[in-house]
């Protein structure tokens, strides 16, 4: 088995429902295939650092990402290709070959320091006194 990430970008005015049916059918390939979907993650809005221009949508400046890990024979990224080229909702996609299922994506896991209830970020309020209760 091969194992591979496919990054994809759906543009904005993207129906939610549709863009889980894009995603179930790619999905849905991987397994016909005899493949493995291992995860995929919802990598969020964000914006592009240059307009993209697709002749059916117009110009797009920001986009949701997703990420596919997988594996599967190496047949399948065509027609994972061809599968998001003739889909109007995705502006942009790649699939990357991995040698090894260790180097593929890891989340940052650091970004939300966990603190214990003790800890704090800032000081307590000190100009706002609770009311008395009477």
């Amino acid at each position: 088995m091969v194992f591979y990430e496919t990054l994809l970008m759906l543009h904005g005015k993207f129906p939610a429902n549709e863009s889980r049916l894009l995603l179930r059918e790619a999905s849905r390939l991987i397994v016909e295939r005899d493949g493995a979907l291992f995860r995929v993650l919802d990598l969020g809005w964000r914006h592009t650092a240059q307009p993209v221009r697709k002749k059916a949508v117009g110009h797009i400046f920001y986009g949701r990402w997703y990420s596919m890990t997988w594996g599967g024979p190496p047949t399948v990224p065509q027609e994972l290709k061809d599968i998001f080229l003739h889909n109007t909702g995705v502006v942009r996609h790649i699939t990357l070959k991995h040698s090894s299922p260790h180097k593929m994506y890891v989340h940052r896991n650091n970004f939300y320091p966990i603190l214990t209830p003790s800890q704090r970020f800032t000081p307590p309020l000190t100009h706002h006194v609770p009311m008395s209760e009477k």
